[in-house]
């Protein structure tokens, strides 16, 4: 189906956007109502659906739609809204590492989860990096951390689940127990996601992530230590950290400038002497550098 046609054929969720765009906080809201109950019918038809492409042509313009609000709002605004669609999961946590590996049948439970949470876990990661940058770690409710936490386990497509990464700006928190629950899910095996969760953390404090990662790999709780160091490689090949788009990641990120990341000199040697000391050097060239730490 073309993008046309989209529009057109719901046609109430684009007069919802195209309102909320405006400034009509109502329309805010019945955005996001039009938006799930769409997403979710796409969901339920399978084969038959359009839940892919509704994805590509609503997305974006409902995270731009409810992000301004959210900017002039504030927290409890938004974490109102986050409470109409909260995920009440099947899991728990301080089970791992009994729960079932990561890409077991857990993917089947997406159906447990609201579909306007790729919107509100984008809209979510953003605010909560701005604020970190604006107010410092205090800043970040912890309401809005449990809830981006929820999606580590990827429940059945990638969006959400990317986006929740950026969990990691959580590190540092004085209320929160950041680096236990990191380790708890090094050990029930969710380490893709934790490695992007770090890579977020090192925009947020280099010093506190090296530390963590050190503490994660004395643990020797790491199965793969290339997934939990990938991140190095990728922020010194320029990369921003894994996300859908709308993340404006210029805004967002400014770490990264014309000759590279700002990295701390000290902090690249702690982060050699991790990948020696795990092992991971072993695999890599002679004359290695963070950039052939790849997967």
């Amino acid at each position: 189906m073309q993008h046309d046609q989209f529009l057109a054929r719901f046609d109430d969720l684009t007069a919802a956007i195209d309102r909320a765009e405006q400034g009509e906080e109502g329309a805010v809201y019945q955005a996001l109502g039009q938006y799930e109950r769409h997403f979710s019918e796409e969901w339920q038809k399978g084969r038959d659906g359009e839940y892919w492409g509704f994805h590509r042509v609503f997305h974006g313009p409902v995270v731009d739609s409810l992000d301004p609000f959210v900017e002039r709002e504030g927290w409890p605004w938004l974490l109102d809204v986050l409470d109409a669609y909260w995920h009440d999961p099947t899991y728990d946590v301080e089970t791992y590492p009994e729960t079932e590996a990561y890409g077991g049948p857990e993917r089947g439970e997406f159906e447990e989860y609201p579909h306007v949470s790729h919107v509100l876990v984008t809209v979510t990661g953003k605010h909560l990096v701005r604020t970190r940058r604006a107010e410092g770690v205090t800043g970040i409710p912890a309401e809005a951390l449990d809830y981006l936490l929820e999606f580590h386990r990827h429940p059945g497509d990638e969006h959400p689940w990317i986006d929740s990464m950026s969990y990691g700006w959580e590190i540092g928190h004085p209320d929160r127990p950041f680096g236990e629950t990191i380790e708890t899910l090094v050990e029930g095996e969710y380490e893709i996601w934790v490695g992007g969760a770090i890579e977020h953390a090192m925009h947020a404090d280099q010093q506190a992530a090296t530390s963590l990662l050190e503490d994660v790999f004395a643990a020797e709780i790491v199965s793969d230590p290339a997934q939990l160091l990938q991140l190095v490689g990728a922020i010194d090949c320029g990369y921003y950290p894994d996300s859908s788009d709308h993340w404006n990641w210029e805004t967002l990120y400014p770490e990264f400038r014309e000759d590279g990341f700002d990295w701390d000199p000290e902090i690249r040697d702690r982060l050699r002497g991790i990948v020696v000391d795990c092992g991971l050097a072993r695999q890599l060239p002679a004359d290695w550098e963070f950039t052939d730490i790849v997967l």
